[in-house]
């Protein structure tokens, strides 16, 4: 009977914030509207939440920030005294895990993830998909070296990462009831292969490193001549472009743990925030010519880094950084990668996740490998 009582008070919770978050959304509201879901290309709705000001309230009783100084500002009080509550989620995926590890560090990560690497371009050939074939399986393959996994184990572990990957966006958006069981089984699975201190990191930042590098491989495939540019001078500066022009994580909700001064206005503490980091990390005040890829616009001096927040607590970027510097190389290596059909992957097939404001992430990148 508990059982029964609790799947109907998820199947209920669901239903409810998914509606509210439609009724909002077709009241005007910009943020409802993108945690209601968007067709192939958010940038309209950044651009919504963008006019509506840098630091706005929203109807769902949230301050949402889109301005690249503001949203340093909160981000670095949110994280001044520890993490945080977090607001109510929709999916409350890591209730009663405990405060997240930290994940291993660039250094750690690269030889395994150029391992990894180097096995996932080895075999492919003609016409695949990126995502599945190296940006998903990378992250899973570190992960599991990290944690000693072998045998049955790693099968375990990537059927559980694949299960986790939409956590994220379901903490905000809705998902349908039987992914949210899904997923919440998956998380239950991580707990056992790698520990409750644990499953929280994986399930962040596996979806992290998979996401940023998926954004890489989308890069050099979409404009190949600043890609290019990018690896021959320094492929760093092509990740660090990436974080910026298409940032593995792209909303991060939050509440504050003190009273903050940004954007003329006082943000007390307790207060939940929404920073919109696509939108901020794309902020003309900031950044020139922001809505280019230029992976060069850091070799000039005074040009801010991008945005890298921490959901649930998790700091991912060297995590996720220390891979996708790892695939880059191993491309560089391999060579002869096009997009599908020789076109810019833009005009080429790249699809994106719907219903996932937090990602809003890859689900394919097209690509041509050369025989």
């Amino acid at each position: 009977m508990a059982l029964v009582t609790a799947e109907r008070e998820l199947g209920r919770r669901l239903q409810l914030v998914q509606g509210i978050h439609w009724l909002y959304g077709a009241q005007g509201d910009a943020y409802a509207a993108l945690l209601r879901g968007y067709g192939s290309d958010p940038s309209p709705a950044y651009e919504r939440a963008r006019a509506a000001g840098p630091l706005w309230r929203s109807k769902l009783g949230v301050r949402v920030c889109t301005g690249y100084a503001p949203a340093r500002r909160l981000l670095a009080a949110r994280t001044a005294d520890g993490p945080a509550a977090q607001p109510q989620s929709a999916l409350a995926w890591d209730q009663g895990l405990p405060d997240a590890g930290e994940l291993p560090g660039a250094d750690r990560v690269r030889e395994p993830a150029a391992r990894a690497a180097e096995r996932a371009l080895a075999g492919l050939r003609g016409e695949v998909d990126l995502v599945a074939s190296v940006a998903a399986r990378v992250p899973v393959e570190v992960l599991a070296d990290v944690h000693g996994l072998t045998g049955a184990d790693r099968v375990r572990l990537a059927e559980a990462c694949a299960g986790a990957a939409g956590a994220l966006d379901a903490a905000l958006a809705p998902p349908a009831y039987d992914d949210a069981v899904r997923l919440l089984d998956a998380v239950g699975a991580l707990r056992d292969l790698l520990g409750d201190e644990a499953a929280r990191a994986a399930v962040v930042g596996v979806r992290a490193a998979r996401e940023l590098i998926a954004g890489v491989l989308h890069a050099l495939l979409g404009d190949p001549e600043a890609a290019a540019a990018a690896v021959r001078e320094d492929p760093a500066l092509l990740v660090t472009e990436t974080l910026r022009h298409d940032p593995p994580v792209k909303l991060h909700t939050f509440s504050l743990a003190e009273d903050v001064e940004a954007a003329g206005e006082r943000v007390a503490a307790g207060e939940q925030v929404a920073v919109l980091v696509a939108a901020a990390n794309r902020d003309p005040e900031a950044f020139t010519t922001p809505d280019r890829f230029v992976p060069d616009r850091y070799a000039a001096a005074g040009v801010p880094e991008p945005l890298v927040p921490a959901p649930h607590g998790v700091a991912v970027e060297a995590f996720a950084r220390g891979q996708a510097e790892a695939v880059v190389a191993a491309v560089a290596e391999v060579g002869g990668l096009a997009a599908a059909g020789g076109l810019p992957t833009a005009a080429g097939g790249a699809v994106r996740v719907r219903r996932s404001p937090v990602t809003w992430g890859l689900e394919r990148v097209p690509a041509r490998v050369a025989g």
